[in-house]
């Protein structure tokens, strides 16, 4: 499930635009998993667009790397609602570094850790 982007397209290149983000999008739902997402979406759209981060800043309101930090993390709020899964694992399955990283983005992204996450999710069910 990729994340929605919102917002209308500039008419000049607007085209050219919405099929680069279209592609970004599609490649971070499918390298998202990876460690090296960035460098492999960047391997594959660079030569074609150039300066694809700053369009894509400018269409999505964030940079590539931040949107498949959010990509990963929602990745991650399924995995936290739905399973019971160790916390280290979950961060291996959305393509983290480690558990280290993955606790401090998902603090930074959602206000508490993966941890309290969860048991927010046992208190209210």
């Amino acid at each position: 499930m990729a994340l929605a982007y919102v917002g209308g397209f500039p008419q000049v290149n607007g085209l050219r635009n919405a099929e680069l983000v279209d592609k970004v999008v599609i490649l971070v739902e499918k390298y998202s998993v990876h460690a090296h997402c960035l460098a492999l979406v960047e391997e594959i759209i660079a030569d074609e667009y150039p300066d694809y981060n700053g369009i894509f800043e400018q269409q999505v309101g964030m940079p590539v790397k931040e949107y498949i930090t959010k990509v990963r993390l929602h990745k991650a709020e399924g995995l936290l609602e739905d399973t019971q899964m160790d916390f280290k694992e979950i961060s291996k399955m959305i393509g983290m570094n480690g558990y280290f990283e993955f606790t401090q983005l998902f603090k930074r992204f959602h206000g508490v850790t993966p941890v309290d996450y969860r048991n927010q999710l046992y208190k209210q069910g």
